[in-house]
């Protein structure tokens, strides 16, 4: 278990790509619980209840997975989906959980109308992420696809934008 954690930092920093994770359906299927378990713990804070959350989560697998998979598919690289989606879920949820504790904080209520000095420093550290998350995508496509860096970056930017529009279409109070 730690070596594939490692292995999941190692992506995350670049210094490995979605090719060095294991062919296996235990370790996509290890992958994709880990980041769901994180997804429902990053969303419960601020979700109206388990059926939101559980509805996010839900879209959140579908877009990855018909997203990149169907990227994938389409640009022929099938034989690259397993690797490429267990590298997608390892560093998301390696991601999810430095996020956390910003992500509670920030969900706090505040004692009064002004944000507290946390929540501003929670929202830094959150955006952070999650531009470290777009070159994460970015590098795991660049790898995934054989495409130059830029391309990679360039491809999560706009997953990560058509998911926000889909996100706030069908979760309009609040959505991940």
């Amino acid at each position: 278990m730690q070596a594939l954690l490692r292995l999941f930092a190692e992506i995350a920093l670049h210094r490995r790509g979605p090719q060095d994770v294991p062919a296996s359906p235990a370790i996509l299927a290890l992958t994709l619980a880990v980041y769901v378990a994180l997804g429902v713990a990053a969303l419960a804070p601020s979700a109206s209840g388990p059926a939101e959350v559980v509805g996010e989560v839900v879209l959140d697998l579908a877009l990855v997975v018909f997203g990149f998979g169907g990227l994938l598919i389409v640009l022929g690289r099938r034989h690259r989906l397993q690797q490429t989606l267990a590298a997608l879920f390892g560093t998301g949820a390696l991601l999810t959980a430095l996020s956390l504790p910003f992500l509670w904080l920030a969900a706090a209520p505040a004692p009064g109308d002004e944000p507290t000095t946390a929540v501003l420093f929670s929202s830094i550290v959150l955006l952070t992420l999650l531009c470290a998350s777009l070159l994460v995508t970015g590098h795991v496509l660049r790898c995934a696809l054989d495409w130059p860096y830029a391309g990679g970056v360039l491809a999560a930017a706009l997953y990560f934008a058509a998911s926000v529009l889909i996100f706030g279409w069908l979760f309009p109070q609040g959505g991940a």
